[in-house]
């Protein structure tokens, strides 16, 4: 378990305390900046945000970002408030705690190790078991496989132990192997030195005249006559087998890497974990509740066309946990639609329900209501998706135009 401390560059004084506080209750933690790419959020790890300004004008925001929306959609995140500063959109509705006086920081990192243990103890958000009693619900199946991509990411952390320790074992081969062949290089350059002295003069020294040399070499240094040829002898032999060895042990090591890949091809590099099909073919829809006066309308002129639709007012049930439902609905839908608006730029539940929408690989159509300009933040989503000004169609014929969208991007 490791409980990663997200943070802005500027807050590294405030991270670091808050990380001593931590390990010192027993628990590891581990500061991310987001300067450097971090292993992914395992179900049993905890990602503690520290929101500032700092933060909101961070160049690593968006990674930022996106390791807390991870660890939220898990039910793993825990947010802590350092000024009274605004959060970034997607985060400012969250439950936080209050951090922004230092002189009460000591009693607030307390209150951060408590938090960090209900989170542990409470079941991920995404792995809520179905209720009981009654038909199962639509989405169980979809739930075991998106388990089994879970293992098999988590399978790759195993995978980067296995690269790593293959990686630290070439090294240490290739230390080895520099090691041998010194005594091997200094044999061979005395040798060499030997030869050339003897070379030089009227009458050049012959081969027996080399071999007294590297010995007289040994007297002068305390060794036994007779004893430093053979030394020179085998130095400069192992000076040769060892380059041969070492390769040698890297292409063993290779070979067991490659039958390690074979049963877990999470070792790559470029391996992505499969993601589960979708289960119904309804399509999630994501707006502002701003809007739901001209969106609802819509969606309900569509649905007379035959399009299945999934709203958060018509498909979650009182008493429901609010943001596991919005998980599974996602993961379970054939896309996403996202009604743009200049509200719903600026809503908290867009902004995470687009990034789930990233996160499991669902289709974006964008649809606008009204002229808004999406933020950079969206604009990174939206890249390369094909987007629909609906409020230039007239109002009678957008539930047509919505479901040649839907038809279009599908």
């Amino acid at each position: 378990m490791t409980v990663f401390i997200a943070h802005a560059p500027a807050d590294q004084d405030a991270a670091e305390a808050l990380e001593k506080f931590i390990e010192r209750r027993g628990q590891f933690a581990e500061l991310d900046d987001g300067q450097t790419a971090m292993r992914p959020v395992q179900p049993n790890d905890v990602v503690v945000l520290l929101i500032s300004q700092k933060l909101v004008f961070a160049p690593t925001r968006l990674r930022l970002e996106q390791r807390a929306l991870d660890a939220w959609a898990e039910g793993r995140l825990v947010a802590v408030k350092l000024d009274h500063g605004i959060a970034p959109v997607g985060l400012r509705d969250l439950p936080f705690i209050d951090a922004s006086f230092e002189a009460q920081r000591e009693f607030k990192w307390q209150e951060v190790a408590n938090t960090i243990r209900d989170r542990l103890k409470a079941p991920p958000a995404s792995r809520t078991p179905p209720p009981s009693g009654g038909p199962a619900p639509p989405w169980r199946d979809h739930l075991k496989k998106i388990d089994a991509a879970r293992e098999t990411a988590e399978g790759r952390s195993d995978a980067e132990v296995v690269r790593k320790k293959a990686a630290g074992s070439s090294r240490v081969a290739l230390l080895v192997c520099l090691i041998l062949m010194l005594p091997g290089l200094g044999a061979l350059i005395a040798s060499g030195a030997i030869w050339l002295v003897n070379r030089i003069g009227p009458t050049p020294g012959t081969f027996a005249d080399l071999l007294a040399g590297i010995d007289a070499l040994g007297v002068a240094w305390g060794l036994p006559s007779g004893i430093t040829v053979p030394i020179f002898g085998a130095a400069i032999v192992l000076m040769v087998l060892a380059p041969i060895g070492y390769v040698l042990s890297r292409g063993a090591a290779r070979r067991k890497m490659d039958e390690y890949a074979k049963e877990h091809p999470e070792i790559y590099e470029d391996y992505e974990a499969p993601v589960a099909p979708p289960t119904t073919d309804a399509v999630f829809v994501s707006y502002a509740r701003a809007n739901a006066t001209s969106v609802l309308p819509v969606i309900e002129g569509a649905k007379e066309q035959g399009r299945t639709f999934w709203l958060d007012q018509q498909n979650i049930a009182g008493g429901e946990g609010w943001a596991g439902e919005i998980v599974r609905a996602i993961k379970a839908a054939k896309g996403v639609l996202v009604m743009c608006s200049k509200a719903a730029f600026e809503s908290d539940h867009v902004k995470r329900e687009i990034y789930l929408a990233d996160r499991y690989r669902k289709k974006l159509v964008p649809v606008f209501i009204e002229q808004a300009e999406p933020p950079e933040d969206f604009e990174y989503f939206f890249a390369g998706v094909q987007m629909t000004n609906l409020f230039e169609t007239p109002e009678a014929e957008r539930p047509e135009a919505l479901v040649r969208a839907l038809g279009a991007a599908s």
